[in-house]
């Protein structure tokens, strides 16, 4: 039968079912949008609609958008690449005036000769269609179908014949919307790829213009091989498909040829930047593995059959994910060697692969739309490869300057830190001693008590009751959780060494944090029969260490209970008093002396008092709590009565005005930080990039000012990647600082370095604290 008959008898067959072939588009709203034709169509394969009507005989439903060589009919066959077949779907448009807006279907390049039909009358055709592979003809052309005049009712049917090409049959998305939406479509899409293109010719000269301007710089010259290689298959391989629409169908094959050798110029030219990054024996001998690869899938893409060039291309591609795990493999070595460049590679390359993979599960599921990850992703890994190129450029013409002053820098900054650091350990090992003398004692009088009974058992073992023995394992468990508690105690003091407290700081709820402690101490207040009331009728977020915060909360509201009456009661309260968030704790108990109170507060050596129901205790909490609340400019309040009770008052900045502050030195940092502690700001320093981009992990600070000179990742660095990780609503000031910088003209150094919309300012540290706090101040007002 001739495939292109226009006399088939599409009302001779039933109206199909929804899941089988019907698109209602009566609940889509055409005026924004577009609706993908796919899931299962009518399919026949090798025989045609008859016209008298009847059944044909290889009759299946398949779903579009994949091609039919991965599909089976209901007997479980799988279809072939080579032949021809058709594809039938009744579509129902929504109801309007006889004037309505026409419709238009978007076909994309099918990789096939095609015809399309509507209601039994031909509308469009691409290259030419045939039963044979010897009057098959392909085109790779994208079309808009206007469909002018139709009813209500279509019956949308095509046939296609491939001999041409591995993909076979709509293995792309077919969309129908307003003529005016799918020419917006279009439009969008030829705008884009035009952009991308000319983005990627421009990218391509430019590393070839870095390389002759450095000749060190090698990676920049592959990587403008990589960058024709990501133009050639935008113009080929995108949705619009630039290239095959521009040309006629005479050049479909040569042009697919064309866009395999993009392929081989990614493949050898990134695989050579990336496999050389480790300098190890075992990848230079895979450069040479890559080499002989690179060459044969190019032989092979120039010279193949064309009834074979898509299959055995696609091969070589399967084949090549090989090189992109070594790859992988190569970059991580070399982030683990800190090889130059080596985490900007890792990332990005990971992120390449990741695209690719889900580029494959779109494929093979078309329900999702526009799928064109598997191009995006090789952005996602060229675009942090330019910007290490241009940093590169830019420390070589800066270096020679750049030595000089950080010599005079680094000696400078070397005969402080000497200093600094001799008091820190001087306060460090007061600290140790002080610790060691206050645990010894009270860690090993459980432990001796736990000896001594379990002596006593293995001694008269035979002789102790029942009774006896209970009661002495209660005993033994009793002194066992007291040296527990006291090591975990011991472990959070851990995090106070010779550099002071390490907070990692969070903005979280003071309610929901006293709500948890409160539940965590409920058993013990519950055995002696102690009431916990709460009088919390604000919400108060701060800034702060939450579990640090909370080691407060809980060593407090513990002692309280452990030194309260038996049925007594323990108040806790939240308010705000001024610029201070107030947490309170007030128990009925023993009470404390006020030389007691100032024995609890101080540095000296004390011992623990046993509690109204005999529980023993370390003599560290309130110690341990005043250091934290020290760490975290605090306070700590003791109002107390003998045989009374107790009132314990926790005072926090209610401040979330909060700034990260970056700078390897430590006293220039200590001193601004103190200024701007004392101007209600929350400080959180950093004492270079790394430490800062881990902050910024946690929290999103009102202001981030950071050194424009540090070892390892400099405050530049440090923007770009922080610019690059953030989201669009998390857009806040960074102030830059420098030894380097001029008195005034900041603005100059922003502009050369194309900072100039992200930086709101470039100071100098030559300034006093408080008079840069202040300029600090004003900029953001």
């Amino acid at each position: 039968m001739f495939l292109g008959t226009t006399s088939c008898r599409f009302d001779a067959y039933p109206t199909l079912l929804a899941k089988d072939g019907i698109v209602d588009v009566q609940t889509v709203n055409f005026s924004g949008e577009t609706i993908n034709l796919t899931g299962n169509w009518e399919f026949y394969w090798n025989e045609f609609l008859d016209p008298k009507g009847n059944s044909p005989i290889h009759k299946s439903y398949l779903k579009v958008g994949v091609p039919w060589f991965s599909q089976e009919n209901e007997d479980g066959e799988v279809y072939p690449s080579f032949g021809f077949a058709t594809y039938r779907l009744t579509i129902v448009l929504p109801d309007s005036p006889t004037d309505r807006e026409p419709f238009a279907l978007l076909v994309p390049a099918l990789h096939s000769a095609y015809k399309i039909y509507i209601n039994g009358e031909l509308l469009a055709e691409n290259g030419t269609i045939a039963t044979t592979a010897e009057f098959h003809r392909p085109s790779l052309h994208s079309k808009i179908i206007p469909l002018i005049g139709v009813s209500k009712k279509l019956d949308l049917v095509i046939h296609i014949s491939n001999f041409s090409h591995k993909y076979a049959g709509i293995h792309g998305l077919i969309r129908l919307g307003k003529l005016q939406n799918v020419i917006h479509i279009w439009n969008v899409n030829f705008t884009v790829s035009w952009i991308i293109m000319i983005f990627m010719v421009f990218l391509a000269i430019y590393h070839a213009l870095v390389y002759f301007i450095n000749r060190s710089e090698r990676n920049a010259l592959r990587m403008s091989f990589v960058y024709l290689g990501i133009l050639i298959l935008t113009s080929t391989l995108m949705e619009t498909r630039i290239l095959y629409n521009l040309l006629s169908d005479e050049y479909s094959i040569p042009l697919f040829r064309f866009s395999r050798i993009g392929f081989v110029l990614i493949l050898f030219f990134g695989g050579y930047i990336v496999l050389n990054m480790p300098q190890m024996r075992f990848f230079k001998r895979m450069l040479v593995f890559l080499k002989i690869y690179a060459l044969i899938f190019l032989f092979v893409v120039m010279f193949t059959p064309v009834s074979h060039l898509a299959y055995i291309s696609f091969c070589f591609e399967i084949l090549s994910g090989a090189f992109v795990i070594l790859g992988l493999l190569s970059v991580s070595l070399a982030l683990y060697f800190q090889r130059k460049e080596s985490r900007l590679y890792f990332f990005s390359l990971l992120l390449a692969i990741i695209g690719g993979f889900i580029d494959i599960l779109l494929i093979a599921n078309p329900t999702f739309g526009y799928r064109p990850l598997g191009l995006v992703s090789l952005y996602l890994f060229i675009f942090p490869q330019t910007l290490g190129v241009t940093l590169g450029l830019i420390r070589v013409y800066k270096r020679s300057e750049s030595l000089s002053k950080e010599l005079y820098k680094r000696k400078e900054a070397l005969e402080k830190k000497v200093k600094a650091r001799t008091l820190e350990l001087e306060k460090a090992n007061r600290w140790k001693a002080n610790f060691v003398s206050l645990i010894s004692h009270d860690l090993r009088s459980p432990l001796n008590s736990v000896n001594q009974i379990l002596d006593v058992i293995d001694f008269s073992f035979s002789e102790t009751t029942a009774e006896e023995k209970k009661k002495f394992l209660e005993i033994c468990k009793t002194g066992v959780t007291q040296s527990l508690r006291m090591l975990e105690q011991l472990l959070d003091v851990s995090r106070f060494d010779a550099f002071g407290t390490k907070l990692i700081q969070s903005r979280f709820c003071v309610n929901e944090l006293l709500n948890e402690i409160i539940e965590s101490v409920e058993p013990l207040a519950t055995l002696k029969g102690i009431r916990i009331q709460k009088d919390t009728p604000i919400q108060a977020e701060i800034i702060a260490d939450r579990t640090l915060i909370g080691e407060v909360f809980k060593n407090i509201l513990t002692n309280s209970i452990k030194y309260s009456y038996l049925n007594s009661e323990v108040w806790v309260g939240l308010s705000f008093k001024g610029k201070w968030l107030s947490a309170e704790i007030r128990d009925r108990g023993l009470g404390m002396s006020e030389e007691q109170i100032h024995r609890l507060t101080g540095e000296e050596s004390i011992k623990s008092l046993p509690g109204t129901a005999g529980e023993r205790g370390t003599g560290l909490g309130l110690q341990l709590c005043n250091n934290i609340l020290e760490a975290h400019f605090g306070k700590l309040r003791i109002k107390s009565v003998l045989g009374v009770g107790s009132s314990f008052e926790i005072s926090l900045s209610k401040s979330t005005k909060s700034v990260l502050l970056v700078d390897d030195s430590g006293n220039f940092r200590s001193d601004l930080a103190e200024v701007m502690r004392r101007n209600q700001w929350i400080v959180i320093e950093a004492g270079n990039g790394e430490e800062a981009l881990s902050h910024l992990s946690r929290i999103t600070p009102s202001l981030i000012i950071t050194d424009l000179h540090m070892p390892g990742m400099n405050g530049i660095s440090l923007i770009h990647e922080w610019e690059g990780r953030r989201h669009t609503n998390q857009k806040i000031p960074i102030i830059l600082i420098s030894s380097d910088a001029p008195l005034s003209g900041g603005d100059k150094f922003l502009e050369e370095e194309g900072l100039e919309t992200i930086v709101s300012a470039y100071f100098s540290k030559m300034y006093k604290a408080e008079d840069l706090c202040q300029q600090i101040e004003s900029i953001l007002e």
